[in-house]
């Protein structure tokens, strides 16, 4: 039997629902799927098991992020790039690609991965995040959803410009 992309979503979405049901682990409210708001998850829960934060009134114990960024380690981060290497290298598409313009050197396009992962942490996560946030009418959301369309439009442009 091959393994298709369609079987590894059915298996995929058949284990989060028995996750979800039988063992409660329960995401935030329109939870996206970039790697933005899945590798802030990964680092509270990093940072909040080396350094516990308590509450100043009561010692209750404070949750950064999600309820389920401390209790189970938000391990999608890894798992994308295993999967995407792995699936990769099953159907011969695995090589090295860089996205480098003659003018930029390696630590500028380390600067510009910086910008975005801050950039879309302050917006509030990915697109999908944003279009979902959008449905619960946050004004926020909706305008950045329009800030999204017009930067992809600019960015489009600027790439024909240079190619």
């Amino acid at each position: 039997m091959k393994i298709t992309a369609t079987i590894v979503g059915i298996v995929a979405g058949f284990l989060a629902a028995f996750v979800q049901a039988f063992m409660h682990v329960i995401p935030p409210p329109a939870y996206g799927i970039c790697i933005a708001c899945h590798m802030r998850d990964l680092v509270n829960w990093i940072v909040a098991h080396i350094y516990p934060i308590y509450g100043l009134s009561k010692g209750k114990l404070i949750i950064p992020g999600g309820p389920v960024s401390y209790y189970i380690p938000v391990l999608t981060v890894i798992g994308v790039l295993i999967g995407a290497s792995f699936a990769a290298r099953i159907n011969n598409e695995f090589r090295w690609k860089t996205m480098r313009v003659a003018w930029q050197k390696p630590w500028v396009e380390f600067f510009w991965g910086i910008g975005f992962m801050i950039s879309a942490l302050l917006m509030g996560g990915c697109p999908i995040r944003t279009a979902l946030k959008s449905a619960y009418l946050d004004i926020t959301a909706i305008i950045g959803f329009f800030m999204i369309f017009i930067g992809v439009i600019i960015a489009c442009e600027l790439i024909k410009k240079i190619s």
